[in-house]
């Protein structure tokens, strides 16, 4: 099986939204299992990709359905000249997974009338792409994100993925949830840099507020909030060891290489599997990595 390489695009991260693009998630474990039953003409089975997510379980939500309803269908593409798939829609149900019987919250994208699709096995004719999201709740504070995806064509023919969309159809998942957390304390923030409003002079003899009671958001949230980012640098980043790494498209030894990432960068971590980390680079390049070429932080 072939792999290209997939050219990523750099992101450009306004200074707010990159200084707490990692507060609110930590991302434990991926794990890449087999689902029987859903290939027709291929005995490989696409992955499912499983992801526990460490955030408050509407946000996983609310992201996972913006994510469904962004009109793209991430990790693919058709054309060499345009390496974005436009034209998906959110929808109630798709057939080619049939209906859920589990727990959890389950949301589907679908693009019809797609030529060729890259990253899936085989795919060499127009058909349907369908995409499906299962959220089930961990706790109130966690949950597991599990996506599919599928390509059939016109003959009804069943090829499944080899990862790629999986795998960033989830990163923006994360990039949504991030994106939600930013803003949440950015409110808080402005909520403690604003200028009280005059208050009612208090009864003669009254006690005055302290002001720790007074402003609990200055003198409490804040800096528990600093040091929580700072906590959840250290479970989310890594950094490459000093004989560098080879950043591939898919995780696998033989894979394309994307780039050569130079010793001592450092990595945010996007999927975890035995052997491999998914990986996003400074510079917002995706790929994977070898977990012996990645050290913790100091």
């Amino acid at each position: 099986m072939r792999i290209a390489p997939t050219p990523l695009k750099a992101s450009w991260r306004p200074p707010v939204q990159n200084a707490f693009r990692h507060l609110g998630y930590v991302l434990f474990a991926a794990i890449f299992a087999v689902a029987p039953g859903f290939s027709k003409n291929h005995s490989d089975a696409p992955p499912t990709l499983m992801v526990r997510v460490e955030a408050p379980v509407a946000d996983v939500l609310k992201a996972v359905e913006e994510v469904a309803q962004d009109q793209i269908v991430h990790g693919t593409y058709s054309y060499e000249k345009e390496r974005i798939l436009y034209g998906a829609h959110s929808a109630s149900s798709a057939h080619v997974f049939g209906k859920w019987q589990g727990s959890g919250t389950v949301f589907y994208k679908v693009a019809d009338k797609v030529l060729s699709p890259r990253y899936f096995k085989d795919s060499e004719d127009i058909g349907t792409i369908s995409v499906r999201y299962i959220v089930t709740p961990a706790d109130a504070n966690a949950s597991i994100v599990q996506v599919d995806a599928v390509f059939v064509d016109a003959r009804n023919v069943h090829h499944p993925s080899v990862g790629n969309v999986e795998s960033s159809e989830y990163a923006a998942v994360q990039e949504h949830i991030r994106n939600i957390q930013a803003k949440r304390l950015q409110l808080q923030e402005a909520s403690t840099a604003a200028v009280p409003l005059p208050s009612t002079p208090a009864p003669s003899g009254a006690s005055q507020p302290s002001a720790a009671i007074a402003d609990p958001i200055q003198s409490v949230t804040v800096p528990e909030l600093k040091k929580h980012v700072e906590a959840l640098r250290h479970q989310v980043e890594l950094r490459v060891t000093e004989q560098g790494a080879q950043l591939k498209s898919a995780p696998f030894h033989s894979a394309a290489t994307l780039e050569s990432v130079l010793a001592q960068s450092e990595v945010l971590i996007v999927v975890v599997s035995p052997y491999w980390y998914g990986v996003e680079t400074d510079d917002g390049h995706r790929g994977w990595i070898h977990h012996s070429q990645l050290e913790p932080l100091p």
